[in-house]
């Protein structure tokens, strides 16, 4: 363990680690901290609890249901050619093709 040394005179210490000196203060609570206790979003300063706060509660992973499957996907084609066929077949009998 490296020996103890005081803070440079005027240097404030950090909230978390006293024997750092502080090189940040966090803009929501005001907490002075350490290089290891600050994290810059877009150059401005929190401290750990700050920012575990703005990110808010961590979310589950919620699994993607699945919106069509190999069997929907068949009978839609069916449908489809079905109406598709339909349409041509009305058309002809109709005159208005050829």
């Amino acid at each position: 363990m490296p020996p103890v040394t005081a803070l440079p005179s005027g240097a404030t210490a950090c909230a978390n680690h006293p024997r750092r000196e502080a090189i940040g203060i966090c803009v929501r609570c005001r907490t002075q901290v350490c290089g290891e206790c600050t994290t810059k979003v877009d150059g401005i300063n929190y401290c750990v609890s700050c920012l575990a706060a703005l990110a808010g509660p961590k979310r589950e992973k919620r699994e993607v249901a699945k919106t069509s499957s190999p069997l929907v996907a068949a009978f839609w084609l069916v449908v489809g050619t079905s109406a598709l066929t339909l349409a041509t077949w009305a058309m002809l009998e109709l005159g208005a093709i050829w």
